[in-house]
């Protein structure tokens, strides 16, 4: 009986041993089903990237060159920057045959469809940039796109037309009032844009750098124009386009082309949403150079813009609508000195 009662005891304290011990196993980690189950960790939700509208670039980089617009120069001071050595970096946008026949001294020709090319860009200096054409719409729309893109640039107002008398130079394209003037209808009413438009869309380039953004955008337009006999036609068939006067309020007020809205070149960004993306635009100023620079700038944007030949001095006349500002051979064009040869 007594070594049946300590083989009991002896059975309880076994058992009561091992319970205590089990814990402590578990916690020295003595096999694979005592280890805690890692927590996982959270991948990061990646943060949604905007694509790059195109739009949006072009429209930042004119909105902020519309601060500070490239000037028109003459011909005199031109010639004096020459003379004294302090000449810009000068661009004549002429054809190759004329550029030949006789150039502003120093000046490079590249064509307006080669100008915004990367490998062109490339070759063009930090410094200031002039640039030339017959008559200086071509050449305000070539200053207003490198502008654009951060070029130090102005454009020699009436081009080639001023700088020489020589006809076989400044070629038949300056402006003539027997050939170029008209007297056609002017309206003093003021005409207000009230619809509005979504913008266009850009689809120029599938770089998102904003450089190349912009410089594919240049590269992409080619100088519109429409002449005012063309134009009163289409008023006249009731199939005007819509037109915007870029001209100061107290000359839009004088009088203006029947049907245009007023809007000056330094509001253009501003008032983008009052104009129709898919219909044409015709824009105009006084003699085409400062409507030149809306519309390479509207055409960047993707509007279909294109510029009065000649402005008010094509459309009319009367000194108190065209304020006098037309080019005047006798007043304007000048005799300095010209390189030949390519």
């Amino acid at each position: 009986m007594r070594r049946k009662s300590w083989g009991k005891i002896a059975v309880v304290i076994g058992m009561m041993l091992l319970l205590v011990s089990m814990p402590l196993l578990g916690a020295c980690g003595g096999g694979e089903e005592g280890e805690a189950t890692p927590t996982p960790t959270a991948t990061p939700t990646p943060t949604p990237t905007t694509a790059t509208s195109e739009f949006d670039v072009v429209k930042d980089a004119v909105t902020a060159y519309l601060d500070d617009v490239a000037a028109n120069i003459l011909a005199g001071d031109l010639n004096d920057l020459i003379a004294a050595d302090e000449s810009p970096y000068i661009i004549s946008l002429r054809r190759a045959a004329d550029y030949a026949n006789g150039h502003i001294p120093g000046a490079v020709n590249i064509a307006f469809g080669d100008l915004f090319k990367a490998e062109t860009l490339a070759t063009l200096p930090d410094g200031e940039i002039l640039v030339y054409c017959y008559t200086g719409q071509d050449g305000s729309m070539a200053a207003a796109l490198l502008g654009t893109l951060g070029y130090d640039v102005q454009n020699l107002k009436h081009g080639m037309c001023s700088w020489t008398t020589d006809p076989d130079i400044a070629t038949s394209s300056c402006f003539d009032p027997a050939v170029h003037q008209n007297d056609f209808a002017v309206e003093t009413t003021a005409n207000v844009a009230t619809e509005t438009y979504d913008y266009p869309t850009l689809d120029n380039t599938a770089s998102t750098d904003e450089d190349e953004i912009l410089r594919a955008a240049a590269a992409a337009y080619s100088p519109q124009y429409i002449m005012a006999g063309d134009l009163n036609d289409m008023i006249a068939a009731d199939e005007a386009p819509f037109i915007i006067s870029v001209r100061s309020a107290n000359r839009y007020a004088a009088g203006h082309i029947p049907g245009a809205v007023n809007i000056g070149l330094d509001s253009l960004a501003d008032n983008l949403d009052k104009l129709p993306p898919d219909e044409t635009i015709v824009v105009y100023c006084d003699t085409g150079h400062m409507a030149s620079q809306a519309t390479a700038l509207l055409n960047i944007l993707g509007y279909d813009a294109k510029n009065l030949k000649y402005g008010m001095c094509a459309w009319s006349s009367d000194e108190t609508v065209n304020f006098g500002e037309c080019y005047n051979r006798a007043l304007h064009a000048n005799d300095f000195t010209v390189e030949t040869g390519s």
